[in-house]
């Protein structure tokens, strides 16, 4: 594929953007943020927007297919197995589309925010090939995952010296509620393993963090995987370092009443932490669409009055976790140095995590929107420090078209 061509009277650098979604999210009744995110940003030949599924959605076409994927579409909302082809994908289109000078932006919920990351560090770490060679994606894909061992991060540094990548940054890195590890070869190249793969935690590269996370989330198979702030240098073998603009903010509810994926009329929670992502990253130079911004955030009703998009509401309900099948994984034992509650006993090196609550340090950053909750006298999670230590931040507002 050819390089897309930047419009001939347009002078500043594009944007590149990939919606990587969560596990079994897919555009839909049940929307995503990232979902909302796509539909809401602007799309034209200086904006180029890509979305990718979420990990498990299936793609059925029939129901024997429907049968035999399910099993599949479990395992992944499990482990995130299947995210390779996610990550080459939304590589791929890096790739081919790149110019000198565009900016990248990536942004994900859930496990596709793990997709992201991955994204973000197979980039770093390997570099983005040139336009013809994204035949040879899953190789490059492939040495980054082999250098998950510290003492093997010189097979991707061989991989990009010998490809002559194009050393690139990521301008911004939009996460909802991360969760996930990926599976990698091992050391012996015999078996396989979850880890945690390269400049997923940490990465120079980028250049602007945003992470919004689910204070009641409680469920063992949606821990959070937090972000590491540190220096900004996008230039591996360059000495000048910059800080890194990073900031991980906390909402109220849990994993879905973050990052989406509830019924529609269900979603007021999800609105406030879209409308925070979209003001921040506004702030970095994307351009919305206002008008679509506001139907999804603000609220929107049919000619008869039926409710289309439900608006931001600090006050909207939150979706306990764990429930139903869910409970099974919380009374098997846990390894307790996994341990995130002080209050969960543990024995022989082991503890149940049964529901076990998320960890909110001391000095947390918590949106406005948790602030009006707790205020209104409903709201008093166990994991959440007094207010008097809590550092309080509000959604940046959006007005007109923003180009």
């Amino acid at each position: 594929m050819t390089k897309s061509p930047r419009p001939a009277a347009f002078r500043g650098p594009r944007n590149l953007v990939l919606c990587c979604d969560g596990t079994s999210n897919e555009p839909g009744p049940a929307a995503t943020n990232v979902v909302r995110l796509f539909r809401a940003l602007d799309k034209d030949d200086t904006q180029l927007v890509y979305y990718d599924p979420g990990i498990g959605t299936t793609g059925i076409l029939n129901l024997w297919k429907r049968r035999t994927d399910r099993a599949k579409a479990l395992l992944a909302q499990a482990t995130g197995y299947g995210l390779d082809a996610h990550v080459t994908d939304a590589y791929r289109f890096l790739c081919e589309r790149y110019l000198p000078g565009d900016r990248i932006s990536i942004f994900g919920f859930s496990r596709g925010a793990y997709t992201a990351r991955v994204v973000a560090g197979l980039v770093y770490l390997v570099g983005l090939l040139r336009a013809e060679q994204t035949n040879i994606a899953e190789f490059a894909l492939k040495a980054y995952k082999q250098s998950a061992d510290e003492d093997e991060l010189a097979v991707g540094w061989r991989f990009a010296r010998s490809l002559e990548t194009r050393r690139v940054p990521i301008h911004f890195l939009g996460l909802w509620d991360t969760v996930g590890s990926m599976i990698a070869p091992l050391k012996d190249r015999v078996g396989l393993g979850l880890t945690h793969l390269p400049y997923t935690r940490t990465n120079p590269s980028v250049a602007i963090v945003r992470h919004a996370m689910a204070i009641d989330e409680r469920r063992r198979m949606f821990r959070l995987n937090g972000w590491r702030a540190g220096p900004y240098a996008p230039d591996p073998f360059a000495s000048s370092t910059a800080a890194q603009d990073a900031l991980e903010v906390w909402f109220a509810g849990g994993h879905g009443d973050v990052g989406g994926g509830h019924p529609e009329l269900e979603s007021g929670l999800a609105k406030h932490s879209l409308l925070w992502m979209a003001g921040e990253a506004h702030s970095a130079g994307l351009r919305f669409d206002t008008a679509t911004l506001n139907r999804i955030c603000h609220g929107q009703r049919r000619a008869n009055g039926e409710l289309v998009h439900c608006p931001a509401d600090a006050m909207g309900p939150i979706h306990q976790q764990p429930a139903g099948g869910w409970w099974i994984p919380e009374w098997i034992p846990k390894r307790a140095r996994m341990k995130e509650w002080p209050e969960r006993r543990d024995l022989l090196g082991y503890y149940l995590p049964a529901g076990e609550p998320r960890a909110v340090p001391d000095d947390a950053v918590i949106h406005r929107s948790v602030q009006v909750r707790c205020d209104a006298g409903d709201y008093t999670p166990t994991n959440l420090p007094p207010h008097g230590k809590l550092r309080v931040v509000d959604t940046q507002v959006l007005s007109g078209k923003m180009s």
